[in-house]
């Protein structure tokens, strides 16, 4: 064992240690400069990055504000145009010669929609849905006329005199009679009526949002239901479709 300890004792301080330790230390100098200098440039790299990032989020989120204002504006613009003209309703006929109109959408957020006045909200409410779960909301009115021409007979238990007795053949008998939505009048002469139906309605459309139900909890969305409530009290609803359109 003293003889082992004696030889590394030599080794050590021989002087053939000096420039291996020397080259050691150069390089493990040259490897910790080298690290720095890469930590460095990470460093600068990542901050760089995250300055790039900051600045294109900053880019993306002005550019959406500016799109959304723009859509915003020409939003209220157009609507602005509508209001002036009355609504722009284009008034045609079919090929069929089915009466058509074609108006252009005014589009309204919500509290708009609500602040507007219009009667669609007041009658929402009236057959219980949320002026908030409304999606689209529309109203037509109709106008409907007719020429008529039918033959008259009188009942045997009305009349115990004779008409022709009390009007001659060549007299006419007319009247006339209307409310709020219907209107008749006419004339009858010869056992023949001749006269015009005039009957004016209002439809009120609204679409509308049902929640589901789980006991006391709504949520999500069930289906999408149209009700539409006629005005007229003359009138009765037979047929209804409606169309929703999604890209």
């Amino acid at each position: 064992m003293s003889g082992t300890s004696t030889t590394m004792v030599t080794l050590l301080n021989s002087p053939m240690r000096s420039p291996l330790l020397m080259a050691d230390c150069l390089a493990l100098f040259f490897y910790y400069i080298l690290y720095k200098q890469m930590e460095k440039r990470f460093t600068i790299i990542c901050a760089a990055a995250g300055t790039f990032l900051v600045l294109l989020a900053t880019l993306v989120f002005f550019i959406c504000l500016y799109l959304d204002t723009a859509a915003d504006r020409d939003r209220i613009k157009q609507n602005q145009s509508l209001l002036l003209h009355n609504g722009m309703v284009e008034i045609s006929q079919t090929n069929t010669g089915n009466s058509h109109a074609s108006a252009t959408a005014l589009t309204l957020r919500p509290s708009e929609f609500k602040d507007s006045g219009d009667t669609l909200a007041k009658v929402a409410r009236q057959v219980g849905i949320k002026p908030s779960r409304i999606s689209e909301a529309a109203t037509a009115a109709t106008t409907t006329s007719a020429n008529i021409t039918a033959p008259i007979w009188h009942s045997p238990d009305v009349a115990s005199i004779a008409t022709a007795s009390l009007h001659p053949a060549d007299s006419l008998v007319c009247f006339s009679w209307h409310d709020a939505w219907l209107s008749l009048s006419g004339c009858v002469s010869e056992s023949l009526f001749q006269g015009s139906v005039s009957s004016t309605d209002t439809l009120d459309i609204i679409v509308h949002r049902i929640p589901k139900r789980f006991l006391f909890f709504r949520f999500g969305c069930k289906q999408v239901r149209m009700d539409i409530i006629s005005r007229n009290p003359h009138t009765r609803l037979t047929y209804a479709r409606y169309y929703q359109l999604v890209k």
